[in-house]
């Protein structure tokens, strides 16, 4: 069931920013200009977002329209608080909030990041990387969320709401189409079955030929289909018992994302990838041997059941949830199944890829009391089960006999491969709750805790002999399982103080925990394994949120501060291996601020910004790989020193402090004008300009200074027209108006790199990180 209470928009004084914005007569009362009221369930039950004392933005259907916004991904072009990294696959995509998320090339972990869809909460974030269909709305919740939300939401929690079936028979259809060879469609049917039942029908088709040159194969990458179904279908059973029965499918191959040569000094090597040219602008790739794909598969059902008792809401979810996804990267790039002769290194680094294949189950009850009353609780009790199975292949190559030069075929050679599979589960039982009580008529208290009980296991193997017939062993024989348990309590607490229905401020105290884990990949030493240490942080946050100018204008804005220990990390221990272990300590502190403002019916404004500072200490990671060959030979019994390489046995490692966070600028943010007017009889006409900016950047944990981004800024243009009952629309866009090129995600080299030869880098970058046209066309029903 939703509960939508109404309340009244206020006369407040205006406050300076405000006065700045707006034209003198906002001061006369127009409920025409009034911005409409936004309701989220950001703590479990429907309230207005102004209400809330949380920092959360919340986007709806018409926001993300407007930006032109069609996948999770392309959600952080709208909140500064929220990035995101792209890799080789959604397996290792990810989004930091704050600065904190997790980026590990492992499928063992969970992340720091939670996506939710309809309630249920993804087990991988990977799960949640996908096109945003037939959504109410977006809510990025900052902070530490896993009292209420599920589990290991340390840094925060993407919360996607899907629309349900209407009570009037109505629908939607939408083509789209760009430059380079993207075209979309989807369309939504929904309406009463009955009297009781109603039901509503989703589906989408994406096909995009890609942006990305590969020479080798001769066509595009960087693109690939997708392909979905969702449908709902909500019955009430009686006046006080509520169904909402949600299944999807989604079928998605992907040609992406092969890194990209963005500087190569070594001559051989670019000789090898020829005619790709690196370069910060460059957009072409070589490969032909072998191919870089993604393929996944992804289904899924829930039950929503929701009780009236009168005075409180029984809720229960249940959820199964199934991902598969398969991928390979040709890491060589080079056009070529024969290993080439090279000064050093691999000649041959074709197969790189394996499938990750996840199955879970979750179940939540909770009894909520009703709204509105000087004291209002949840509790509840939350079980979640995971079965994840991973399995990888990699085969590199080299000369027995050298060819007749660098880069040309050896004479004779040889390959080496390896494979593994392995398998961890996950057990969790929770309770959960949150109280808040109304102290005086403006003050407030509120306090919320879990308490979980968590087993994890794993069990894994590396195979003795190698998969391709012939083979060397690329890495010995490794066999074994364990498990570890724990106990956690989290919580929350806190104060909220409302000087009347438009504004409050509030000061919350909460402590999140991410549970442990074991490493599933092919490096793993599955005879052997440490678990990684659960990561933990207390975050404080101070809000002030403010609606002012009679209903005109939503100043929403924190501070925050959040300590995290033991953070998971990944760190590099040998050439193409690294493993997920702890890094010390980080600090995320800073300022945001978010707005909404309507100057006149015709003119809109909204935006936000965000100050970060970011930083981490950790000891023994791995040391930047232009650093190793300075690496310092300390004297037995010296101490170790900070921010420098150091041997360490037959490796190499650093002791970081105040190193900065991957992906976390210092300053991001971004405003959206938006003007709509009549042009002609029941016809609107309207343009938008989106305007977004961020401060440099690094994209290495450690602290490499060639993996970084400097600060740039996008401008985005669109133009159409709207009929004025809303059942036609026409948007003509152009993204990044200016062709500014930027990565969105950095790494050194595989091949002909090493500590003396560090200077290959490869990069990735998304499709708005260049200048095209598009357009599309909707029409309701």
């Amino acid at each position: 069931m939703t509960f939508q209470p109404n309340w009244r928009h206020g006369l407040m004084a205006t406050t300076m920013l405000a006065a700045a914005m707006m034209p003198a007569q906002a001061q006369q009362a127009d409920d025409s200009l009034v911005l409409e009221e936004i309701v989220v369930t950001a703590q479990k039950r429907a309230e207005r977002l102004q209400d809330v004392p949380l920092a959360v933005s919340a986007l709806s259907a018409d926001a993300l329209a407007n930006s032109q916004v069609s996948s999770t991904a392309g959600v952080a072009a709208l909140v500064p608080s929220l990035t995101y990294t792209q890799s080789t696959s959604d397996l290792n995509n990810n989004v930091r909030i704050r600065g904190v998320g997790t980026a590990l090339f492992n499928a063992g972990l969970e992340s720091a990041v939670s996506f939710v869809v309809d309630g249920v909460v993804m087990s991988r974030q990977g799960q949640g990387f996908q096109d945003l269909i037939d959504v109410e709305r977006v809510e990025v919740l900052r902070g530490p969320q896993g009292t209420l939300f599920g589990k290991n939401a340390t840094a925060g929690v993407i919360n996607i709401v899907t629309k349900r079936p209407s009570r009037d028979f109505e629908g939607v259809a939408e083509i789209g189409i760009a430059e380079q060879g993207e075209y979309r469609a989807r369309a939504s049917v929904s309406g009463p079955i009955s009297e009781t039942v109603g039901a509503r029908l989703t589906g989408y088709y994406t096909d995009n030929r890609g942006y990305v040159y590969d020479y080798g194969r001769g066509e595009h990458v960087y693109g690939g289909r997708d392909v979905g179904v969702r449908g709902k279908v909500e019955w009430q059973a009686t006046e006080n018992l509520n169904f909402l029965f949600t299944a999807d499918l989604r079928d998605s191959e992907s040609d992406c994302c092969q890194p990209i040569p963005y500087l190569t000094t070594n001559s051989v090597l670019a000789a090898i990838r020829g005619p790709v040219v690196a370069s910060s602008e460059n957009r072409t790739v070589s490969s032909g041997d072998t191919r870089t794909f993604a393929n996944s598969d992804q289904a899924g059902g829930s039950v929503e059941a929701n009780l009236d008792l009168g005075d409180h809401v029984l809720t229960s979810v249940t959820a199964v949830r199934n991902w598969k996804i398969e991928n390979n990267v040709d890491v060589d790039g080079f056009n070529s199944a024969t290993p080439l002769y090279l000064p050093f290194g691999n000649g041959y680094f074709g197969v790189n890829g394996g499938t990750a294949d996840i199955s879970q189950f979750t179940q939540e009850l909770r009894l909520a009391s009703a709204a509105n009353q000087p004291l209002t609780y949840t509790f509840g009790l939350f079980y979640f089960n995971l079965d994840l199975d991973r399995a990888f292949t990699r085969r590199v190559g080299g000369c027995v006999t050298p060819g007749t030069a660098f880069g040309q075929p050896c004479a004779t050679s040889f390959f080496s491969s390896s494979n593994h599979a392995a398998n961890t589960k996950t057990d969790n039982y929770a309770a959960f709750g949150q109280v808040e009580y109304e102290l005086t008529d403006a003050l407030s208290a509120f306090a919320g805790f879990r308490l979980q009980r968590e087993k994890v296991s794993y069990s894994g193997t590396r195979f003795g002999t190698a998969p391709y017939a012939g083979d060397r062993l690329l890495f010995a024989a490794s066999t074994g399982s364990g498990s570890v348990s724990d106990t956690d309590l989290s919580g929350k607490a806190g104060l909220k103080y409302e000087i009347d229905r438009d504004a409050q401020t509030y000061f919350t105290w909460s402590r999140g925990y991410k549970g442990q884990g074991y490493d599933v990949e092919l490096t793993a030493n599955f005879a052997n394994q440490t678990p990684v240490r659960p990561e933990t942080v207390n975050s404080y946050e101070l809000g002030w949120k403010q609606q002012a100018l009679n209903g005109r204008l939503i100043l929403n804005s924190a501070l925050f501060y959040a300590k995290y220990q033991d953070l998971q990390v990944q760190s590099t221990i040998a050439p193409n291996v690294s493993v997920p272990t702890n890094a010390g300590s980080s600090v995320s502190k800073g300022a945001e601020i978010e707005f909404q403002a309507r100057a006149t019916s015709a003119l809109s404004i909204n935006g936000g910004v965000t100050y970060l500072d970011a930083k981490f200490d950790a000891d023994r990671i791995a040391c930047a790989l232009p650093a190793q060959a300075t690496a310092l030979t300390l004297a037995t019994g010296a101490a170790e020193p900070a921010n420098s390489c150091f041997r360490l046995g037959n490796g190499t490692v650093q002791n970081v402090r105040g190193g900065d966070l991957p992906n976390a600028p210092r300053w991001r943010g971004n405003i959206n004008v938006r003007y709509e007017d009549e042009i002609a009889t029941d016809w609107n006409g309207f343009a938008q300009v989106g305007f977004n900016t961020q401060s440099g950047t690094t994209f290495s944990l450690e602290q490499d200074a060639g993996l970084t981004q400097g600060g740039y800024s996008t401008v985005d243009l669109s133009v159409g027209v709207l009929s004025q009952d809303d059942r036609y629309q026409l948007t003509l866009y152009v993204r990044n108006l200016t062709d500014k090129h930027f990565a969105t995600g950095m790494q050194r080299d595989n091949i002909l790199t090493n500590a003396a030869n560090p200077g290959n880098i490869l990069y990735f970058t998304s499709k708005e990180a260049a200048r095209y046209m598009g357009g599309t066309m909707r029409v309701k029903f």
